[in-house]
């Protein structure tokens, strides 16, 4: 972390004259030897070079309630060879949450999706020439909507459901689902679901924990719903230049397929229903999670695997990002766009040197096959 390296003037000559750094060094006495102390942002920050003498997962434990209970929280690093200590102040305690916006963005959501699965499961000889007359057939037929709506937010509840039970267990400050309405797309009607965590990852367990927990808890819903779609879904003949929406399918829908339904003729095609549609959804958005960018589920799960290294895992996931957005399907565009926002490389956990244990390791590879089998690089082709 380029930030904290200090320049000379800033490392403290009298360093007996801050009782603060006294107090702290009193508290990682026996755990951490002290060679040099530094102060940075305007006096807030306090870091203590030295070595580690014990595990950092042990120093971490032995510090964290008393440098809470002097407002701070510690931030075990790395740098050039040397073991720093960081007392950074203490986040903020969050104000009480307002459930009914959950609530209020669940209800909407479920309207939405309603939307949406009503009017894919409208027959292909339904006309609407007007806005007034499409708001009148959704609403005259919302419960042709009601499979779709349910699997679909059934996958996307588990999985933030997932996030929320594991950051729970860690002791994170964590808020309920807000699932995010999207009527004018009438496709899926919604832009999915996000949990917000409040106070800091402690360790790279943790981070990996949660970061893994939402897609494997979706998955866990998704495929038997796409198994149960595929075995209802009717094969039709694809003829040349039919006005159809083509949903792509990602590696294990195709093997799926064949698994349950046997090889497809040439030209031939599987009619979309509404558990179909809504287990792909469910793949495609879980496999966007799983990207190793940000602060994504992926990029929660590589980062926990590498480290500070995985800035070249995030680096060149967003440039190949960027190459499939402008060369296969800008629809992609916009994503791009929010990682850049939030930032590519994903911040560390106050303990950022205890690895995660092979276990884990070989989890997180299995997250990264799971990526490149759920996801589509080019999902809808129209015409």
């Amino acid at each position: 972390m380029s930030a904290l390296r200090p320049s000379a003037r800033e490392w403290l000559p009298n360093v007996p004259c801050d009782e603060r750094v006294l107090a702290l060094e009193s508290d990682i006495e026996g755990v951490f030897a002290v060679h040099e102390v530094m102060l940075r942002s305007r006096g807030q920050v306090i870091v203590f070079a030295g070595t580690f003498m014990r595990s950092p997962e042990l120093v971490f434990q032995a510090i964290t309630d008393r440098f809470r209970a002097r407002g701070f929280v510690p931030l075990l690093r790395r740098e050039g060879g040397r073991d720093l200590l960081v007392a950074a102040p203490a986040p903020a305690v969050s104000g009480a949450s307002r459930p009914w916006r959950n609530l209020a963005l669940l209800g909407a959501t479920i309207v939405s999706t309603l939307m949406a699965g009503t009017f894919q499961a409208l027959p292909p000889t339904t006309v609407i020439g007007s806005f007034d007359e499409l708001v009148r057939v959704l609403v005259t037929n919302w419960r042709l909507g009601v499979p779709f709506a349910a699997a679909l937010l059934g996958i996307l509840g588990v999985h933030e459901l997932g996030h929320y039970v594991v950051a729970r267990r860690y002791g994170l400050d964590v808020s309920l689902p807000f699932f995010i309405p999207f009527p004018i797309n009438l496709y899926t009607g919604t832009l999915g679901a996000v949990i917000r965590i409040r106070s800091p990852f402690e360790s790279r367990r943790a981070l990996f924990d949660v970061g893994i927990a939402g897609p494997l808890a979706g998955l866990i819903v998704a495929l038997p719903i796409v198994a149960l779609g595929l075995m209802r879904a009717e094969v039709v003949e694809l003829q040349a230049g039919a006005g159809v929406t083509v949903f792509n399918e990602p590696l294990l829908f195709q093997w799926m397929a064949l698994l349950i339904r046997g090889p497809r003729e040439a030209g031939a095609d599987f009619l979309m229903n509404p558990l179909l549609a809504a287990g792909w959804w469910g793949f495609f958005i879980t496999a966007l999670n799983l990207l190793p960018v940000s602060q994504l589920d992926g990029g929660h799960i590589s980062y926990a695997m590498f480290g500070h290294r995985h800035r070249y895992v995030a680096w060149a996931a967003f440039a190949a990002g960027a190459v499939v957005a402008l060369a296969v399907n800008p629809g992609y565009v916009l994503l791009i766009v929010l990682v850049f926002a939030m930032g590519v490389e994903h911040p560390p956990a106050l303990d950022d040197l205890t690895p995660v244990g092979r276990g884990r390791q070989a989890l997180g590879a299995l997250a990264l096959v799971l990526f490149f089998l759920l996801i589509t690089p080019d999902p809808l082709s129209f015409g």
